[in-house]
């Protein structure tokens, strides 16, 4: 029996449903995506049914899977979209470096990562900010501000699925759009997701993915060190200690002008303007998109990041205060 599956546009708001609806393809002899009713393809949405895609090849080895109405698609095949789940179109992820306006969807290896720090004998987290530095300038079109901004978080996202998500691999990929004054960076793991990730820590108490995504972007909260009876715990007194401060930071940028959007378990978190908005969704790892405003990043220059670290303190202070910190807690924000 042939079962097809129609590929909506790959916005954001159509991948998170895509991978909350029932595809009922369990009993089926063969898959057809059917991608040719499609006008838009956004790296987040790209990233996120891409892997969801690949989830599907992998749980159902029994069935087959075809693409159709696919190949007029040429820019979602120059960024290594179908390649990404193994239809032989278009260029792999990484081939198609070259242009100062994206990142195509990148593989990059966790366990290569490590080689790599080790032949250069530095930690992994240099090796990490050397390729963040790289995929900044790409996008950042010349400008300074743009690029420290972007270098910041996109090695603070990086740090957080080798450190924390027991993921084997980082895929990313970005887009700069200068005539809507936007960028995007979307990076995506396939880990244990973040309620695993920060659920070792015993001052937190949550209830639900939803609740684990408002506390991840909490300050102070998602590091590996943490105060516990009084007492710091899993410090190794490196510089790279993880404080826990990249997800908050992040998505206090893209509240400039953006929005920040996070995806994992059965929940996506969106953020604009203070405002938090959840929806319900299945996804196996933790996939981020951040979304911001190249003018009003401009318009902060340099000191922006310190500043917004500085206002976490305060916040980070005030949580580590408390014996407990709830999802409750943070509903403060809404």
């Amino acid at each position: 029996m042939k079962h097809e599956i129609i590929i909506p546009d790959l916005n954001a708001r159509n991948a998170i449903d895509f991978c909350n609806s029932e595809h009922d393809i369990d009993k089926q002899e063969e898959v057809v995506f059917n991608y040719g009713d499609m006008n838009t393809f956004e790296p987040f949405g790209m990233l996120l049914i891409g892997s969801k895609i690949r989830q599907f090849k992998k749980q159902y080895p029994q069935i087959t899977f075809y693409n159709h109405k696919f190949k007029h698609h040429d820019y979602a095949g120059h960024m290594g979209y179908f390649q990404s789940f193994g239809q032989n179109f278009g260029k792999k992820p990484g081939e198609a470096w070259g242009s100062k306006r994206y990142i195509p969807i990148t593989h990059l290896k966790v366990k290569e990562l490590r080689i790599e720090s080790y032949e250069q004998t530095e930690e992994i987290q240099e090796t990490i900010y050397r390729k963040s530095k790289e995929m900044a300038n790409v996008l950042s079109q010349g400008n300074s501000t743009l690029s420290e901004v972007l270098s910041y978080s996109i090695r603070e996202l990086m740090r957080n699925i080798v450190e924390h998500a027991d993921s084997e691999s980082i895929w990313l990929a970005g887009q700069a759009w200068p005539t809507k004054d936007l960028v995007e960076i979307s990076i995506l793991d396939e880990g244990v997701g973040i309620h695993q990730a920060i659920n070792f820590n015993p001052n937190l108490e949550m209830d639900s993915h939803e609740d684990a995504l408002m506390l991840a972007i909490e300050p102070g909260i998602s590091g590996k060190a943490f105060k516990h009876r009084g007492k710091m715990r899993k410090q190794r007194g490196s510089i790279w200690d993880n404080s826990g401060y990249g997800l908050y930071v992040t998505s206090e940028i893209c509240q400039l002008g953006g929005n920040f959007l996070i995806c994992s378990g059965d929940s996506a978190l969106k953020v604009k303007n203070n405002q938090f908005r959840n929806k319900n969704t299945n996804f196996n790892g933790t996939a981020v998109r951040m979304r911001m405003n190249i003018s009003e990043i401009k318009e902060f220059g340099p000191t922006l990041i310190n500043k917004i670290v500085t206002k976490g303190e305060r916040i980070a202070k005030e949580n580590s205060e408390a014996s407990i910190v709830r999802a409750s807690k943070v509903s403060r924000l809404k």
